[in-house]
C-alpha cells in the first residue's frame, strides 16, 4: 500500500511539471508608430488554438513602452485598418477593463479555433513607445477565462527605431503652350449685300497647368483693315465694345468664341468680343485688349477668332485691304 501511494504521488508530480500553456497559432501586435517615445495608436491580431470559453484578452506591453492607466484611452473598434487576410472583428471586444503597470485588460467574447480576429486601439495617449533603440521590445497576449486561467498565450517581439517616417517630395514643373491653327485669314471679296466673315476661323489653343488659370490678348496693326493703294482704311468699330455688323454699314470686328476641355475653373469670353453670332465681335486697335481667359488649369481649351467685315457703297475698290493681329497668352501661375 506504501509503494502503491507513493507511485501515485510520483505520477501526479509528473503530469503537474510537463503541463505547459497552450499559445496562438499566429499573434500579430502591430504598433502605429515604432519611432522612439512616440504616442500610438495600434492593432492586435491573434488565431485561438485552444478550446475554451474567453472572457477577456490580456496584453502586456514590452518593459520601456509607457502604458496609460486611464481605462477611456484604451478605446477600440473592429474597422479594418490593414488587417492580414482573413482577419476578422474580435468578437464582443470592448474599451479596456483595467490597465496597470505594462498590462492593459480588454473584454472578449468566445473566439472560434482557426480563426484569425482583430481589434484596433484607437487612441495614441494609450501607449508611447520605449525611449531607446536598444530597449527591450517583446510583450504577451493572453486570452483567459472569467476566473482569469490562461487559455492561449503567446509573446510578440516589436522593434524601436529612431525614425520611422519618410518624408517625400516633389515638383510639378509648370507648363504652358499657346498655338495658332493658321497664320492667314482670306476675306476674299467683300460686298455691300452682306456681311463677310472669315471662311476658315482660326484657333488658338491654350494648355497649361497654371491653377490660376490662362489670358489670350490680341491687338492689330491698323485699327482696322488699310489699303496703301487707295489711302483708306476700313475702322474698326469702336474699338473694346462690342457691335453686331450690318450689311451695307461698313465696319470692321473679331468675334471670339470659346471651349473647355479638361482641368479645372471655367472660360469666358471678354465681353467686347463676344462673337455667337454672324457679323458680331468686338473692335481691335494696337492695344493689347483681352479676348478671354480661364480661372484654372487647361488640357487644350480653344478660342475661335472670326474676322467680321462690311463695305458700303462708297468704300474705295482695292486689292491690298490687310490687317495684322496679334495674338498672345500666358498661364497665371
Amino acid at each position: 500500500m506504501v509503494a502503491f501511494g507513493l507511485l501515485l504521488a510520483t505520477v501526479a508530480q509528473v503530469t503537474l511539471v510537463s503541463k505547459v500553456n497552450a499559445v496562438f497559432s499566429n499573434i500579430i501586435v502591430r504598433v502605429d508608430r515604432l519611432q522612439v517615445s512616440s504616442t500610438s495608436t495600434g492593432m492586435i491580431c491573434a488565431t485561438p488554438a485552444t478550446v475554451g470559453a474567453e472572457s477577456k484578452v490580456v496584453v502586456t506591453f514590452p518593459t520601456g513602452y509607457t502604458v496609460s492607466t486611464t481605462t477611456s484611452n484604451w478605446t477600440v473598434n473592429t474597422t479594418n485598418n490593414g488587417w492580414p487576410t482573413g482577419g476578422t472583428a474580435w468578437p464582443s471586444i470592448a474599451t479596456a477593463s483595467s490597465a496597470a503597470g505594462q498590462v492593459v485588460t480588454f473584454p472578449s467574447g468566445d473566439l472560434t479555433v482557426g480563426t484569425l480576429y482583430c481589434f484596433n486601439w484607437t487612441l495614441p495617449a494609450a501607449l508611447t513607445t520605449g525611449s531607446s533603440t536598444s530597449g527591450a521590445t517583446k510583450g504577451t497576449v493572453a486570452t483567459q477565462t472569467s476566473a482569469s486561467a490562461d487559455i492561449d498565450k503567446s509573446d510578440f517581439t516589436s522593434a524601436l527605431v529612431s525614425a520611422d517616417q519618410l518624408a517625400v517630395t516633389a515638383t510639378v514643373p509648370q507648363s504652358f503652350s499657346f498655338s495658332l491653327s493658321g497664320t492667314t485669314d482670306a476675306l476674299g471679296n467683300l460686298t455691300t449685300a452682306s456681311v463677310t466673315s472669315s471662311p476658315t476661323p482660326r484657333v488658338v489653343t491654350v494648355s497649361t497647368n497654371a491653377k490660376a488659370g490662362w489670358n489670350v490678348w490680341a491687338k492689330d496693326s491698323s485699327t482696322g483693315l488699310l489699303s496703301a493703294n487707295a489711302n483708306y482704311t476700313i475702322n474698326t468699330t469702336t474699338p473694346g465694345t462690342n457691335s453686331t455688323l450690318g450689311a451695307g454699314t461698313e465696319g470692321y470686328n473679331t468675334g471670339v468664341t470659346t471651349t473647355h476641355t479638361t482641368g479645372a475653373g471655367t472660360v469666358s469670353v471678354a465681353a467686347p468680343f463676344v462673337g455667337n453670332a454672324t457679323g458680331k465681335g468686338g473692335g481691335l486697335d494696337t492695344t493689347y485688349r483681352t479676348l478671354a481667359s480661364s480661372t484654372g488649369t487647361a488640357g487644350a481649351d480653344t478660342v475661335t477668332l472670326t474676322n467680321n467685315v462690311a463695305i458700303s457703297a462708297i468704300t474705295p475698290a482695292a486689292t491690298d485691304y490687310t490687317d495684322t493681329i496679334t495674338v498672345v497668352g500666358a498661364g497665371s501661375f
